[in-house]
């Protein structure tokens, strides 16, 4: 082999290695987030189907239904009697969206915009410049069953057996019937840097204080870098989930929604602007429904036992792209929740 012969495969060599390097590093696909303050206006990018609007700041349900991701050493022990039981850490939780495109439209999502609450937890402390990740799923019924609403065996009149509104027989209810096929996740995004709330925006009757803060019902936009845009196909059900990328004390955001559990009638199936069926989705812990409970005021001295409880509440290493999501959770569920979102398009041909 001539030396001129031996060079040209070296560096062919070569050539190979650096394209398979840029080629791994190529397949995280990712995204930015841009605070949009309070007021976000409704334009051309919407499409019936692909969003939540919430009109009135007032119809924002109170409370902090939260993303979060808390590192061990943070975890809150839950050790207060009540009705969802006692003797557990609150646990880490994803939370996502159902929804559908319509027929005959294939779309590309821009960007995809949420808001946060009216929750002291809007934004937590360890928020701001923390990395979010999204991720995107086909939802597709199983051949085995069919699509239903599973009322853990309260029904109308019924107190349910868990969930914060649990006077309600809804606060039980999951979703059967589907599969969540997973197709591809987004990283990256970092939270913009808004101070942290640590009051509602409205009296609770609990004689402490109150009132709108900056981190409050604010929107903020997840923008898919341009060449990661995912393309969905008209007709099909897809999902989005979002969470914190790392854990970290108090590293949590409470999201804006509006929820259909309020009430003592049977289950029934929320809808979107076409008549199609949605639903919320969350992940959370390690997946384990419900938590292991030892009902104590305070977490135990057994480091087994102490440990179990830790991972039951704590994500597990690569879960955002492994862990199945689910409309079932502890202590509340998902079935009757809608985020108020807004999915960014940009309009492809007609199937």
């Amino acid at each position: 082999m001539s030396f001129k012969t031996c060079v040209m495969k070296h560096l062919l060599f070569a050539l190979v290695i650096c394209l398979s390097i840029l080629g791994c590093k190529r397949s995280k696909k990712t995204f930015t987030i841009e605070d949009l303050g309070k007021s976000y206006e409704a334009d051309q990018k919407w499409m019936a189907g692909l969003f939540h609007h919430i009109k009135n700041n007032e119809d924002v349900i109170g409370g902090n239904t939260s993303i979060r991701n808390v590192d061990r050493d943070h975890l809150e022990w839950k050790g207060n009697p009540g009705g969802n039981g006692f003797g557990y850490y609150q646990r880490n939780r994803d939370l996502g969206q159902v929804f559908n495109v319509p027929d005959h439209t294939t779309v590309t999502i821009d960007a995809l915009v949420l808001r946060t609450s009216r929750g002291n937890n809007a934004i937590m402390k360890g928020a701001p410049g923390s990395s979010l990740q999204i991720a995107f799923y086909e939802v597709v019924m199983r051949s085995d069953s069919s699509l239903k609403i599973n009322e853990n065996g309260t029904t109308k009149g019924d107190s349910a057996t868990h969930g914060f509104d649990h006077q309600f027989n809804r606060a039980d209810d999951y979703v059967e019937g589907v599969v969540y096929l997973y197709l591809d996740s987004f990283t990256g995004g970092k939270f913009p840097y808004i101070k942290p709330t640590d009051q509602y925006t409205y009296d609770r009757g609990r004689e402490e204080s109150f009132g709108e803060q900056d981190g409050h019902l604010r929107y903020f936009r997840c923008d898919f870098s341009t060449h990661d845009e995912i393309t969905l196909e008209g007709g099909k059900r897809y999902a989005f989930i979002i969470g914190f990328e790392q854990p970290g004390s108090s590293r949590g955001l409470a999201l804006a929604i509006n929820s259909e559990v309020h009430t003592k009638e049977d289950g029934r199936f929320v809808k979107d602007q076409n008549g199609k069926i949605i639903w919320g989705i969350r992940r959370e812990g390690n997946g384990t429904l419900p938590p292991t409970m030892i009902e104590k005021p305070n977490p135990p001295d057994d480091q087994k036992v102490l440990k179990q409880l830790q991972n039951e509440s704590t994500f597990q290493p690569n879960h955002f792209n492994t862990m199945k999501p689910t409309s079932n959770g502890f202590p509340d569920v998902d079935t009757y929740r809608t985020l108020q979102y807004y999915l960014e398009i940009k309009m492809n041909q007609e199937l």
